[in-house]
Formats: structure tokens, C-alpha cells, sequence
């Protein structure tokens, strides 16, 4: 499937649950990741209805709070080492994240970690264990580019299915790369269980395939390239080419087909070239107008990708045609340093092949042909540049992951509601700044302590003074000319940090909720267990597009008109129908019980309903 650029949709509901099902856990991989996007992808786990009739994503605070309640512990998202994107604005819903996001590198010298592949376990009370894997070009970003996606929906069978043993060994190794040499405990449980499972996972073909085939690249033992084999013609689909990769695999067919971006196609060399008889590019009128996209989905300071992002490879032999698709660029790094991951599907040439792929349009059809024209390479081509400015931000940038800083908070004498937090660097690493450039590094949320730092970077960095809210372990760096006049570039890491508060959690969800009437919309969304149910409740609610959290424009304090709201009978059919929502409440609840008694945020007389319905949830374990 080709996505279209501003169509985020086709993601999202992706991710959505078969009917009846809930999510148990899940894994992500990503080149580069907006948090944005990653705290609100679990919108899709839930029952809400996480779009707009335009098809926007409404992104009401309590949704995101409440999906961060059930699914923070129970998302792994592993990306490239420094390719986490500076937010424009700040979130304290932001720190649920610091468990989910895990940094890793390639293991090749030089390499990067490039796929883009979700795997999801799903499962319902007396219903078989359900899986889903989605292969990927697009990041989990809100990039405008046009990408593609497989989905592979099965079940957990008894037997082993040996052809899932390469992507079962690609979720065990995924911790082995981890920056730091750790993951979360969750984390490394999801690990072990989907990899597993995953070989006794029977998924189903996509209509009119005869077979499947996993290909992870640059992990384990395989150096070789998986497009191989019988090919009597190709075609490539890649924004990004090189020489050498664009040689070796057109040496494969014959009348081959390359579409890529004009950048990218200009400075390639003539006999790279003649390998291929048609060369497309994307017509000007394919990518996105800046009206095509909201404001609101700006939220990196990082330029959004446009044009062209799918990976596609498509070989015809004979009667018979192969699709590797994925997020490997047609690139030597790509298949021989980087990790990716490509899933292979055959079918038959007549429904699948190049031919049937580039067929011409009929009428007003819009098909990928109609996307295309023939790529023209200028008369005299764009000079190299080498941008020597960005090239001592990414000096720098690699000097900061060499020395794998780490954080330790700790009170600040004369004030117990305060804390320091620490930064400094493992073993006698130390970090040089190039010269004329200046850099300014700060905790995620609070850039209000940014430090200047000096030359060379003192063993110590240190943000004080914060609050126990304000703790965290994103740390954001920003690189700019000595003057300030010229942005070289941002990153954010995420860094192991000791000495949290042990009420850090609580105080979190202290600051986000200011009244009951905003912890009973948030329960609200806890026991919504069906999209009937999540209208029927959000009309009691009277929640609009309005509603917000404490710090984000609403109310701070307890006048608001609390509704009339079924909550016993909501409490009572969760019990009966899905028992685990009420473990999503009780940890809730737990956390709202350590606030100070004048402070107590729960609903009039809930306690007294709770507490039985929760006890009787207990023995059903029992």
C-alpha cells in the first residue's frame, strides 16, 4: 500500500485492535522518532475515535493521559542513537515515555539502525493470542511523504512456522544493541515472549500472494544481499541511491525501472545510470502543499521529509514476480552496513508484475504511474557541497554518544521539594566543542536551566535548581555558529538516570489533573471498553474539543459542573466483561491515594463503590 503524504490515517488504524481484542504489548523500531507522534500513536489501542471528520488527529489531553495510564509499560520503541527530534513545545506527558524509548546503533562500524517494523500482540478473554507486524517505510514521525506499509495479521498456533525464525531472531537481538547495554524490564519481558511466540505465528497471505519471507538486515550472521536469485527485470523504488548499490543490482535484469528523487538521481554516475532503460521521478503536482498538512502536525524544529520515501523492490522472473519491501534504500549502507528489515511476498507476474505496477491510468484513475514522470537530469548538474558547519555539529554529536552520559539526581540541601540533576560522562571520556560553536544543553522540559557549555565540557553538568515534576531523563542539546545567528542542528537522548524521587509518578500526575471533574473524565476513558461505549460516555461527559488537563489551559480549580456519570454501572460491567480494566483503575487510584488528604483528587463517594468491586476483582485470580 502507498501511503499519501499527509495521510496518517493508514498508520493508525493499523495499529487499532481487531474487534474485541485489547493490546498486550508491543515493539517499534524507527531511524528517527518525534515523541509527539510516539505519545500519541496508543490512541489507536484505544476505543476513542482518534480522528476528526477531516481526519486529523484530535489529541484531547486526557485521551493521552489515560492511554499513557494502560500502555507506557507496555511499549518498546527502539530508534537510532541521537535521531530522537527536539520537540517545539514541551509536555510533562512527555516523561511517560522515558521507559518506552530505547537508543541503540548498528553493529557495523559506520552503520545505522534504519527499520521501521512494529510487531503487536493482541489478545481477548477466551480468544486465541493475535499478532500483527507492520513493515514499514515511513518513521514514526509526522513526516509528509508518500510511504509504504504491509500489514500481517495471524494467530499463535501449536507448531513451528520455520520461515518466522528470522524475524524471531531480530526481536531477541534488538536489546543486545542498546546504547547504554540495558533495556527495561518490560521491555526485555515483551522481548522474550514475542520472540517466542512469533514462531508459531500463522500469518495470512495479502490477497492474490503464494508466499512470505522475512529478510532483517545487518543483524545475526547474514551478509548478503536478499534481492537475489532468478531476475529478468526490476524495478526500484528508493529516495536514496548510491553508485555502487545501483550498479551491483542492475546487473540483475535487464530493462530495469528506477524511481527516486531528482537530489538523488543528478549526481549518480553515467554507467550507474545506464542500467536502467526508464527513470522516473515524482511529478511536482504529487507532493504535498503546505496548506495539505495542519500547523499543529509541525512539531519537530527539524524540517518535515517530503516527496519520495517509499523503499520498494519488485523483480519479474518468468511467470512469476517477487516485492521486497521495506526500509532499505537502494544503497550500499543500506544492504551491507545498516540494520533494516525488508519482507519479501511472490505472487503471480500478471497481477503483481512491473508491467501491471506502471500501467497507465484510466480516466482519472490514480495509480502510481499517474504519480510519476520521466526523471530529466539538468544540463549541468549541482555542485557538491560539503557543508563544513554540519560536519563539526556531527562530530560533536558523536563525541556526546562516545561518552554515554548518565544522570543522578539528588535533594537540594536547603529545600527538600528540590532537586539537582547531575550529567556527566562514563570513564575519561571528554567532549570537545568545534570551534565557533556554541551549544546549549537542558532537560527536555525545562530549557529555562539550559547551561552554555564551555570548551572542553566539564565532567559535570549540572540543572538546579528543579522540581520533582520538572526531573527527567530526555536531555536536549542545541547546536548553533558562535554568533547564534545560523541553527546547526538539534538532538534529544535519553539518558539512565539514579536517584528518581519515589513519588516522582505521583507528583506527575499531580501537576496534569487540577479537579475531580478531570480524574472522573480520565476514569472515563480507563473503562471505555467499545467505540459504543466511548460515545455513550463522552456524551455524559460533555466532553468537546475543549477539554483540557491542568497546564494546558483548563480550570485550577474544583468549579467545574461535575456531570452525571454511570460510574458504578461502568465498574460493574468491566468486572463482568473485561476485569483487566480495573487493574488500569487500581493503579490509578493507588497513585491518587498518595496525595495529601486535603489534596485527595478522587470522585465523592467512590471509594466506597471501589474498593468491594476491586476486591471482588481479586479473587477472580485467585
Amino acid at each position: 500500500m502507498m501511503l499519501q503524504p499527509s495521510d496518517r490515517a493508514h498508520l493508525f488504524e493499523s495499529l487499532r485492535p481487531p474487534e474485541d481484542y485489547s493490546l498486550d504489548c508491543a515493539i517499534g523500531t524507527t531511524f528517527t522518532l518525534d515523541l509527539l507522534t510516539l505519545l500519541t500513536a496508543p490512541l489507536a489501542f484505544t476505543s476513542f475515535d482518534w480522528a476528526n471528520e477531516e481526519g486529523s488527529l484530535v489529541q484531547r489531553p486526557q485521551a493521552l493521559l489515560a492511554t499513557m495510564q494502560q500502555y507506557a509499560n507496555r511499549i518498546s520503541l527502539f530508534c537510532q542513537t541521537g535521531k530522537i527530534a527536539l520537540p517545539k513545545e514541551a509536555s510533562q506527558l512527555f516523561s511517560y515515555l522515558e521507559e518506552s524509548v530505547i537508543e541503540v546503533d548498528a553493529p557495523k562500524a559506520g552503520g545505522l539502525f534504519h527499520p521501521k517494523v512494529w510487531i503487536l500482540r493482541f489478545t481477548a478473554p477466551k480468544q486465541p493470542v493475535c499478532y500483527r507486524l507492520l513493515c514499514l517505510s515511513r518513521n514514526l514521525t509526522f513526516d509528509r511523504a508518500w510511504d509504504t506499509i504491509l500489514r500481517l495479521d495471524g494467530e499463535l498456533t501449536n507448531g513451528a512456522i520455520p520461515a518466522n525464525q528470522p524475524l524471531s531472531d531480530f526481536v531477541r537481538r534488538l536489546p543486545e544493541l542498546a546504547h547504554y547495554g540495558t533495556v527495561p524490564h518490560h521491555t526485555q519481558q515483551a522481548v522474550d515472549l514475542i520472540q517466542q511466540e512469533i514462531q508459531r505465528v500463522a500469518f495470512e497471505l495479502p490477497l492474490g500472494f503464494q508466499q512470505l519471507s522475512f529478510h532483517p538486515i545487518g543483524v545475526g550472521e547474514a551478509s548478503s544481499s536478499p534481492i537475489s536469485g532468478p531476475i529478468d527485470r526490476l524495478l526500484i523504488v528508493s529516495p536514496f541511491v548510491s553508485d555502487d548499490a545501483l550498479n551491483r543490482l542492475g546487473k540483475l535484469g535487464r530493462r530495469n525501472v528506477l524511481i527516486s528523487r531528482p537530489d538523488s538521481l543528478a549526481p549518480l554516475q553515467p554507467d550507474a545510470l545506464d542500467r536502467f532503460d526508464q527513470l522516473f521521478q515524482l511529478c511536482p503536482g504529487a507532493n504535498p502543499e503546505d496548506g495539505d498538512v495542519d500547523a499543529d502536525s509541525e512539531v519537530s524544529e527539524l524540517a518535515p521529509l517530503v516527496g519520495l520515501h517509499a523503499k520498494l523492490y519488485v523483480a519479474d522472473a518468468g511467470k512469476t514476480t517477487r516485492i521486497w519491501t521495506g526500509s532499505a534504500n537502494a544503497t550500499q549502507a543500506g544492504f551491507f552496513s545498516n540494520v533494516e528489515f525488508l519482507v519479501e511476498l511472490i505472487g503471480p507476474k500478471a497481477t503483481f508484475g512491473i508491467d501491471t505496477l506502471l500501467a497507465e491510468p484510466k480516466d482519472n484513475e490514480v495509480n502510481l504511474r499517474s504519480l510519476l514522470e520521466p526523471f530529466r537530469p539538468p544540463d549541468v548538474p549541482d555542485p557538491v557541497v560539503i557543508d563544513e558547519w554540519l560536519e563539526l555539529a556531527e562530530a560533536f554529536q558523536q563525541q556526546v554518544f562516545k561518552c554515554q552520559l548518565r544522570a543522578v539526581v539528588s535533594p537540594l540541601k536547603d529545600n527538600s521539594d528540590q532537586y539537582r540533576l547531575e550529567l556527566s560522562g562514563r570513564g575519561q571520556e571528554t567532549i570537545q566543542i568545534p570551534p565557533d560553536i556554541q551549544v546549549n544543553c537542558y532537560p527536555l522540559n525545562n530549557r529555562n536551566l539550559a547551561v552554555l557549555l564551555s570548551n572542553p565540557v566539564g565532567s559535570v553538568i549540572t540543572f538546579a535548581p528543579m522540581t520533582c515534576v520538572a526531573l527527567t531523563s530526555f536531555i536536549a542539546f542545541e547546536l548553533r555558529s558562535q554568533d547564534g545567528k545560523r541553527r546547526l542542528g538539534s538532538f534529544v537522548i535519553n539518558v539512565p538516570v539514579e536517584g528518581m524521587p519515589e513519588n516522582r509518578r505521583q507528583q506527575i500526575l499531580r501537576s496534569l489533573l487540577n479537579n475531580k471533574t478531570q480524574v472522573l473524565r480520565l476514569l472515563m476513558f480507563l473503562l471505555a471498553d467499545t467505540k459504543a461505549d466511548a460515545r455513550d460516555l463522552a456524551q455524559a461527559m460533555g466532553i468537546g474539543g475543549a477539554t483540557t488537563l491542568a497546564g494546558e489551559g483548563g480550570p485550577s480549580s474544583d468549579t467545574a459542573h461535575l456531570p452525571q456519570f454511570p460510574l458504578f454501572e461502568s465498574l460493574i460491567k468491566a468486572l463482568n466483561r473485561n476485569p483487566s480494566q480495573l487493574d488500569r483503575i487500581h493503579s490509578l487510584v493507588k497513585d491518587l491515594r498518595q496525595f495529601h488528604e486535603d489534596e485527595t483528587m478522587l470522585p465523592d463517594n467512590f471509594e466506597e463503590i471501589w474498593d468491594p468491586i476491586y476486591a471482588v476483582r481479586q479473587t477472580l485470580d485467585s
